[in-house]
């Protein structure tokens, strides 16, 4: 569990015990920055930018798999 601070206010963030705990601290911090973002789209924000990611880091991976 940690504290964070952001814009004056503190929020805790305890990692859900089934995912790691970047994927929780990256959905948590987008749930803060954004307070109205409901948590089904927090999800679909944090696995697009890990696809988005993937693209960049392994470009040939989808090319060669394509085939």
């Amino acid at each position: 569990m940690d504290l964070v601070r952001y814009q004056g206010k503190w929020f805790r963030i305890s990692p859900k015990p089934y995912e790691p705990e970047r994927q929780s601290y990256k959905i948590a911090w987008n749930m803060i920055r954004e307070p109205l973002i409901i948590p089904e789209a927090a999800y679909k924000k944090y696995f697009q930018s890990l696809r988005d990611e993937a693209k960049v880091l392994y470009p040939d991976f989808r090319k060669e798999n394509a085939k």
